[in-house]
């Protein structure tokens, strides 16, 4: 981008959809904005409700209390809001935002907080780690005669398989309830907050220092290629994240670094002892928020203690404490630094960059504890073999020249694949009389393994397997 580029607030909040309507058919007294439009279209549908069966942290946990992907979803919704309705009020007061925008903010990060994890596969990121290692193992083989009808672009949209692209994908062009090939026809500024990563799998995936933090994925897949360009040209964000897409990841930050200790706790990976140490260690030579933060988890605990000595009511009450002192900081932050960021001058983690970054750095501590947790690592290994048990036959079925032999195996798995990605694939194809790629079918085979839930991909690989029926 040349000198003088600046985002502006018109373009970054306005309603445009990737597929316009001829005609509004919206209510005249309907009093939603376009983004509480987008909430509306999405609350209702399979995608969200199968997040109540995928993993936050403990995989395949049977408890009611330990968040699955759908309640921390619903939290990052409510931080989100609760950011945008502090900061669009900052900035309609200093004649930043235009007063004509009321609202809009607040509610484009509930939904992009509600839909920020839709692509996820089952078992969390070691799911997405599995997909990976398949695909860099699949590729590296001598013998794989299907590479060669990949280009460099599409094989790394594989090897670096990421969630984020999918949740892209699925809002985009997966929900086929009408036949759209829009997907859910969502707003160009939902759609752009929650590309955390403005880039292919080639220009992504850097982990230079040097770099901004929107280089360390990748956001979209080719697949959606031309839909990532619209999103750009009718936001405005150039080659920039969306100004909110920093205050979504903020939320989930937010969301899941004081959740995190609150299930450890529950679950008995962490003690007080554990928390009080590594609590000390950020907090208690920081800032004056920082040692109240701290002094306050010590004094909790102690008033618990002669109550009931449950460490987790103790943690509950420190999580809202410490949380509400993020969102502040980061509301302060995005406020000061409001200019740079629509100039695209702003790529870091803006919760590290705030006053609040030392209780992160913490929280990141302890979550390192949980996530060697035995009981984690077996259960995410069992996920790994779970999800390249299901890759290795469905993979293998799609490519196969019998896939369309219903007597075949291969025709037999081919046949198990939702017929809602199915379809999608399938139908341009039959009116054209073309055959689908080699790289359309590998997609169909991770879209449908994608909508799983966790219970569902455990149950169906057992079922393959043998070892259910």
């Amino acid at each position: 981008m040349g000198q003088g580029f600046k985002m502006n607030w018109d373009k970054l909040l306005s309603g445009v959809r990737l597929r316009q309507k001829m005609v509004s058919t919206r209510e005249i007294n309907d009093g939603r904005n376009d983004f509480d439009d987008d909430y509306s279209r999405l609350i209702f549908s399979s995608s969200i409700r199968r997040l109540q069966d995928k993993a936050q942290v403990f995989p395949l946990d049977s408890s009611d209390f330990v968040r699955t992907r759908l309640t921390h979803s619903h939290e990052v919704s409510a931080i989100g809001r609760s950011l945008g309705s502090s900061i669009e009020k900052v900035l309609i007061k200093d004649e930043k935002l235009n007063v004509k925008h009321s609202g809009k903010i607040s509610s484009l990060l509930a939904t992009a907080g509600l839909i920020h994890d839709l692509g996820n596969p089952p078992y969390g990121h070691y799911g997405e780690s599995a997909i990976q290692t398949f695909f860099k193992r699949w590729f590296y083989d001598d013998n794989n005669k299907h590479k060669k009808n990949l280009t460099v672009q599409q094989i790394a949209d594989f090897e670096n398989f990421e969630g984020n692209a999918q949740t892209f994908r699925l809002l985009t062009k997966l929900h086929n309830l009408k036949h759209d090939s829009y997907g859910y026809n969502l707003s160009a500024a939902t759609l752009a907050t929650i590309i955390k990563y403005p880039r292919s799998s080639t220009e992504g995936n850097k982990n230079n220092e040097n770099m901004g933090t929107s280089f360390k994925k990748f956001g979209y897949l080719q697949s959606e290629k031309d839909r990532f360009d619209l999103v750009k040209k009718f936001t405005g964000i150039g080659d920039f994240r969306h100004p909110l897409t920093f205050l979504l990841e903020a939320s989930d930050d937010i969301a899941y670094s004081a959740a995190d200790i609150e299930d450890g706790c529950k679950k008995g990976v962490l003690d007080y002892t554990t928390i009080k140490e590594i609590l000390d260690k950020h907090l208690s030579n920081g800032s004056d928020e920082d040692k109240i933060l701290c002094n306050y988890f010590h004094s909790v605990y102690e008033e618990n203690k002669v109550r009931t000595d449950r460490l987790d009511n103790t943690v509950q009450k420190f999580r809202i404490q410490a949380q509400g002192f993020m969102i502040k900081s980061v509301t302060k932050k995005f406020v000061q630094l409001h200019d740079k960021i629509l100039e695209g001058k702003f790529d870091e983690d803006i919760l590290l960059a705030s006053e609040a970054a030392n209780i992160r750095l913490a929280f990141k501590d302890l979550s390192k504890i949980i996530f060697k947790d035995n009981e984690i690592q077996v259960r995410e290994l069992a996920g790994g073999t779970v999800i390249q048990g299901l890759l290795q036959k469905f993979v293998t079925a799609v490519l196969s020249s019998n896939c369309n032999e219903a007597k075949t195996e291969d025709g037999k798995l081919y046949s198990l694949i939702s017929s809602n990605y199915r379809d999608i694939m399938e139908l341009v194809h039959k009116k054209h009389s073309t055959e689908p790629s080699t790289y359309e079918r590998l997609l169909l085979v991770t879209d449908f393994i994608c909508g799983m839930t966790d219970t569902y991909a455990l149950e169906y690989y057992r079922r393959l397997a043998g070892i259910k029926l």
